[in-house]
C-alpha cells in the first residue's frame, strides 16, 4: 500500500480471495505469474484471468493496513452480496475490455453509456444498482477517483428508475408477431443448458411453441388457464374453428367457452398425439415455464423484449379492437369483468379511431 492505495496486485488478489468465496464465479485460483502478467488498472483485465490455470493464492503485499482493508472488505459482504456483485462486475469487464474503456476508473460519460445499453437490453434498475454499488465498492477500496458516484451517473440512474416505475404495458402477441414466431420457431436454439438443439427436437418444441402463442392470443389465455388446459377442453367445428372451454379460471367460478381460429385449431392438430387421452395436458408447460417458452419464441423472432405469459391476453384484445369488436364482446372473450382493463389494454387502437375524423 502507497500513500494510503492498495497495490494493484492487492486489488487482484481481493478478487482472488472473493472468488474462493464464490464472489467471481469463474475465476479459479490465480499463479503470481498469471497475476503479473494481468495486472492493470482495469477491471477488463481480470476478465482475461478467467480461464488461467489454477495455482497457489498469493498474499496481499502492503503492511497491516493493506491486509485488514481487504479483510474487511471481504467479511462484509454476504454470501449472496459476493455472488451478485461478482457477477455484475464481470459482465462490466467484458463490455469495458470491448470498449477499451478503463474497467476501474472509467469516466462518467462512459458509466452513462453502459448503463443505458444494458438498460436497452432488458436489464433492471435493480441489476443496475447491484452494478454501481459493486463498482463503487471497487473504488474506494483502490483509493481512485470515485467515478462512479459522479452526478452524472447518480442521474442517470434516477431516470432509469422513473421509467421503471412507469406503466408500460406487455407486448401483444399480434398477428405480426405471430406470424414472426411461425416463421423462426422451429429453427435451432442453445438451451438452458448450453447445448444446440437437434432438428427434431427444435421442430417439436417449435410446433408446440407455435400452438401455444396462437392459442393464448385467440383465447386470450392466462398462463395458469394454458397450463390446465387438456384435450377434452378443445372441441372443433365443421368449419375449421373450435370451441375452448376454460375450466379453471381466476374470475369465473364456473366454466366459460370461447373461440379459436381455423388457424389456432390447425397448429394444435400439428401437436396433438395420434393416441391422446382427453385428460392429457394439451401443452404438458407448467406456469413458469409458459412464460419462459412465450419470451423465447419472441426474442427469437425478433421480436425485443417486453413479452411474457400475459402477452395473449393483451394481443387478444388489440386484434379485436382493430377489427373493430365493441368493448363487451372484447370483455366476454377475455373473460374480463371490468371494461377498464380493455380500455388499457386497446388505448392505441382506440386512438387511431380518430383517424375516421380527423383523415
Amino acid at each position: 500500500m502507497r500513500d494510503g492505495k492498495l497495490s494493484k496486485r492487492a486489488i487482484i488478489n481481493l478478487i482472488t480471495h472473493l472468488d474462493k468465496a464464490h464472489f467471481w464465479p469463474s475465476f479459479p485460483l490465480i499463479s503470481e505469474d498469471t497475476m503479473q502478467a494481468a495486472v492493470d488498472d482495469s477491471v477488463s483485465a481480470l476478465v482475461s484471468l478467467q480461464h488461467a490455470p489454477a495455482g497457489v493464492l498469493i498474499d496481499v503485499e502492503g503492511d497491516s493496513a493493506s491486509q485488514d482493508r481487504v479483510q474487511a472488505a471481504f467479511e462484509a459482504m454476504a454470501p449472496n452480496t459476493r455472488r451478485a456483485y461478482g457477477s455484475a462486475l464481470r459482465t462490466w469487464g467484458q463490455w469495458a475490455a470491448a470498449q477499451q474503456v478503463s474497467g476501474l476508473c472509467p469516466a462518467p460519460p462512459e458509466l452513462r453509456r453502459y448503463l443505458l445499453e444494458r438498460a436497452s437490453e432488458g436489464a433492471g434498475v435493480s441489476s443496475l444498482t447491484v452494478f454501481v454499488s459493486a463498482l463503487r465498492k471497487l473504488q474506494a477500496l483502490a483509493v481512485v477517483e470515485q467515478t462512479a458516484r459522479d452526478q452524472l451517473v447518480v442521474d442517470t440512474m434516477s431516470g432509469l428508475a422513473r421509467q421503471a416505475a412507469a406503466p408500460r404495458q406487455v407486448s401483444a402477441l399480434t398477428v405480426g408477431a405471430l406470424a414472426a414466431i411461425y416463421e423462426t420457431a422451429c429453427f435451432p436454439r442453445v438451451g438452458r443448458g448450453g447445448v444446440l438443439e437437434g432438428p427434431e427436437t427444435a421442430l417439436r418444441r417449435g410446433l408446440v411453441d407455435i400452438a401455444l402463442c396462437w392459442v393464448m392470443s385467440d383465447a386470450g389465455l392466462r398462463r395458469s388457464e394454458a397450463a390446465a388446459l387438456t384435450w377434452d377442453d378443445i372441441a372443433r367445428w365443421d368449419n375449421g374453428s373450435g370451441r375452448l372451454t376454460v375450466r379453471r379460471s381466476k374470475t369465473d367460478a364456473g366454466p366459460r367457452t370461447v373461440y379459436l381460429t381455423p388457424i389456432a385449431m390447425a397448429h394444435l392438430e400439428a401437436i396433438r398425439p395420434e393416441d391422446a387421452d382427453g385428460s392429457e395436458p394439451v401443452f404438458g408447460l407448467s406456469v413458469a415455464s409458459i412464460s419462459r417458452r412465450v419470451k423465447a419464441a419472441a426474442r427469437a423472432a425478433g421480436l425485443g423484449a417486453g413479452f411474457s405469459g400475459h402477452s395473449g391476453r393483451v394481443g387478444m384484445a388489440r386484434r379485436m379492437a382493430r377489427a373493430g369488436a365493441p368493448t363487451h364482446e372484447i370483455m366476454a372473450q377475455g373473460r374480463w369483468r371490468s371494461a377498464g382493463m380493455v380500455a388499457d389494454y386497446t388505448r392505441a387502437e382506440n386512438a387511431e379511431r380518430a383517424a375516421k375524423w380527423l383523415g
